[in-house]
């Protein structure tokens, strides 16, 4: 026997807490006029259905024009446990309240709260692992994390990022919100510093990645989004990535965001552990004052180096570090080995 898609949402809504106080998409009311109501507004709200692919039904993602924080309803303990097709981002438990958590921080310039993206945004989807059709934010471009990388997981050259990105309709000028399937994956904070090496100031992380937007009930779509080419202008801030002269000279400390392990064998010298997760607290960064802790072994006054085997592991310490008020860089594990191992077959 078919469901058809109606009575899925028709079943849907009878599950609703409604005891709890939770109001549906049609809004608080009674009698069968409201449900109807509150039926019908389901079916034509941007609902965000996880999982929906562009050969489905997706009259309600692509209708409107782009509108950050138009929550879809729900009950505060409202639970999603569903995954993204060809992503690891896995929704569960808890209702995720789209407001600011920029006060938590002492320098939140480069984040982008749930609910302050406006029409002006030019929001990036940088998840690797996402399909052509699978859902997205709302108006989102889409070019994969992966892609300003060579495969060795160094950074292309300034000149093929800024081709990529004014091809993308990207101008130096845009304001840029960056994200990615989940922010843990660290995908979102690779661009993000990419992006400021280039000079861009105007850019910034979502808090949190897809998974909490759809957790916060936000607009999404399953169309792919395209912009006219533009000519994307570098003012680099070469600066940003950390060369092995700098860390040599000992003018900054280092932090080492690799594995415990990968720590415990070698390391540059006397560089203070802090592993990404350390970091993180339900998709998350931890607020201003668990972070507080974690660096409590830091200067905050010294120029302050993150390192790694892998850049997305290293760019969400270094914005941690950012947001705050560190002066943090980035460097890598390779470069460091490679110089050396070159220093050692000289001696």
């Amino acid at each position: 026997m078919k469901i058809t898609f109606l009575a899925i949402v028709i079943a849907a809504l009878a599950m609703t807490p409604w005891a709890e106080g939770g109001c549906s998409v049609g809004g608080c009311g009674g009698g069968d006029d409201s449900w109807a109501a509150s039926a019908q507004s389901f079916m034509n709200s941007d609902v965000p259905l996880v999982g929906v692919t562009a050969n489905q039904n997706t009259n309600s993602f692509n209708s409107g024009s782009f509108r950050a924080g138009q929550s879809a309803g729900g009950a505060v303990n409202k639970t999603v446990n569903s995954t993204i097709p060809g992503s690891a981002a896995i929704v569960s438990e808890v209702y995720v309240a789209p407001g600011s958590r920029a006060d938590l921080f002492p320098a939140p310039g480069m984040l982008k709260s749930l609910d302050a993206i406006s029409e002006k945004d030019v929001v990036l989807d940088v998840s690797s692992r996402r399909s052509p059709g699978e859902a997205h934010i709302r108006g989102a471009l889409h070019i994969p994390a992966k892609s300003f990388f060579y495969e060795n997981g160094t950074l292309r050259s300034v000149s093929e990022l800024a081709e990529i990105l004014g091809g993308a309709g990207i101008s130096h000028q845009d304001a840029v919100m960056v994200y990615s399937d989940s922010f843990s994956s660290g995908e979102a904070t690779a661009v993000l510093c990419m992006l400021r090496y280039l000079g861009h100031e105007d850019a910034r992380a979502l808090d949190g990645g897809l998974d909490n937007w759809i957790a916060a009930s936000l607009p999404m779509e399953t169309k792919e989004n395209v912009r006219p080419s533009v000519s994307y202008a570098v003012r680099q801030q070469a600066e940003l990535l950390a060369d092995y002269d700098f860390v040599k000279s000992g003018q900054a400390q280092m932090v080492d965001a690799r594995s415990f392990q990968d720590y415990g064998k070698a390391r540059i010298s006397n560089a203070t552990f802090i592993s990404p997760e350390n970091v993180l607290e339900e998709g998350r960064l931890k607020g201003g004052a668990g972070l507080k802790d974690i660096f409590a072994r830091l200067n905050a006054s010294r120029t302050t180096v993150v390192y790694s085997d892998d850049i997305y592991e290293a760019s969400v310490v270094w914005y941690a570090l950012q947001l705050m008020g560190f002066d943090s860089r980035i460097y890598t594990w390779q470069d460091w080995l490679e110089h050396e191992e070159e220093k050692r077959s000289r001696e």
